[in-house]
């Protein structure tokens, strides 16, 4: 367990290097690949996936809206392959579909019956003889090193990689469709190393804080109890919420819930009391006054707020029970907001698990994960209509 968590560890602290060391080779591709498709007849970008992956296109499709100028939905693999793809897709899509692993065969699926109805096929994968890079008309390959390759740790490092090739392929296309300047460009390729500069100082700040947090709430020795967790996010970082039900899941087999901001208070306002804790993903932007009154009302129910905000958010720091805050640069863009968020939520999970002292997936019980792999991998691919 200890094994696990160490480098758990080492993955999430080490994920600063990805802002920079992949940017360039993410910026070379996406363009490789632009360069080969005639954009002038492309009106649409769907991006999909499955779990983590699916949970990143969600926190990037704000910054496709608005730095490709290009109509962008996101969709889990299954509606999209079995839905979507039936009724709206056509040689005017451009389909990104999104697998690390490049065996997710949801997403495969996708990709062929994208294809079949003409869309222009783009996979993003770590592995370069996957049946997604073989699926797909081109691919963008993520460097996604292995921290310990004898232990199966929940994703984190991926994500954040996932995260980063979307970026860029955003910012491409609206440097190839003539939306952003040469300089405005650039500017936001060094925003971006800028961001990557903030990792570090957001792990070693919000690592103690969490496992202060999980000893005294989860551990034999503390005095209180914590039974469930809502994860609360909006726009950009509606993914991340996403992300932190599933790693909780992952990490600790510990049940939690995410919700938009607005949908808590017609939902999960109802269940929250004393051992409920409300996990508010709050960057400066459109949710922000909803945030402050959402945070009132966890008060009023007897919950407890634990807040992720920028470290010089004095007005959410004092609004919050506990503050996890994210070092390192002074404001942040709302829509590149999701690649630092990410950060507390990964140390969360692992600390859960240290606590609670559960094996990741629950894979020590083997015919989980062979059970686990069977569903996502080897899961029949269906070609003709889904019903």
């Amino acid at each position: 367990m200890h094994e696990t968590i160490g480098s758990m560890l080492s993955e999430i602290a080490g994920q600063g290097k990805l802002f920079e060391s992949s940017r360039d080779d993410i910026v070379r591709q996406c363009r490789e690949v632009l360069a080969s498709i005639d954009l002038s007849q492309i009106e649409k970008v769907y991006i999909v996936g499955c779990g983590d992956s699916f949970y990143a296109g969600n926190n990037c499709k704000d910054l496709f809206l608005k730095y490709s100028g290009l109509h962008t939905e996101v969709w889990q693999a299954l509606e999209f392959s079995g839905y979507t793809c039936e009724y709206e897709v056509n040689e005017k899509s451009l389909v990104i579909c999104i697998s690390n692993s490049g065996k997710v065969a949801r997403t495969i699926e996708s990709a062929i019956r994208a294809k079949n109805k003409g869309a222009v096929t783009v996979g993003y994968t770590g592995k370069k003889d996957s049946p997604l890079a073989d699926a797909t008309d081109y691919q963008v390959f993520t460097t996604v090193p292995q921290f310990n390759p004898d232990l199966v740790i929940p994703g984190t490092y991926s994500y954040t990689a996932s995260m980063i090739a979307l970026v860029c392929m955003a910012l491409v296309l609206g440097e190839k469709r003539g939306v952003l300047k040469e300089t405005e460009f650039d500017e936001l390729c060094e925003y971006i190393k800028k961001l990557g500069n903030c990792v570090k100082p957001t792990v070693d700040a919000c690592e103690p804080i969490i496992e202060r947090y999980t000893d005294m709430y989860l551990g034999e020795a503390g005095p209180l109890q914590m039974k469930m967790l809502h994860f609360l996010g909006s726009g950009p970082n509606w993914g991340n919420a996403q992300y932190a039900a599933e790693k909780m899941l992952e990490t600790a087999a510990f049940d939690a819930i995410c919700q938009g901001i607005e949908e808590w208070a017609h939902t999960q306002f109802f269940t929250t009391r004393p051992g409920v804790h409300t996990v508010i993903l709050a960057p400066r932007g459109a949710s922000r006054r909803r945030i402050l009154e959402v945070t009132q009302a966890v008060t009023v129910m007897d919950g407890k707020k634990i807040i992720i905000g920028e470290d010089g958010d004095e007005e959410l720091r004092r609004a919050a029970d506990i503050y996890l805050p994210i070092k390192g640069m002074e404001e942040i863009d709302e829509s590149f907001s999701p690649l630092l968020y990410a950060i507390p939520i990964a140390l969360l999970s692992m600390n859960l698990g240290r606590v609670l002292n559960k094996q990741a997936f629950s894979f020590d019980r083997p015919w989980v994960m062979e059970e686990n792999l069977r569903q996502i991998w080897g899961s029949k691919i269906t070609l003709e209509r889904l019903a």
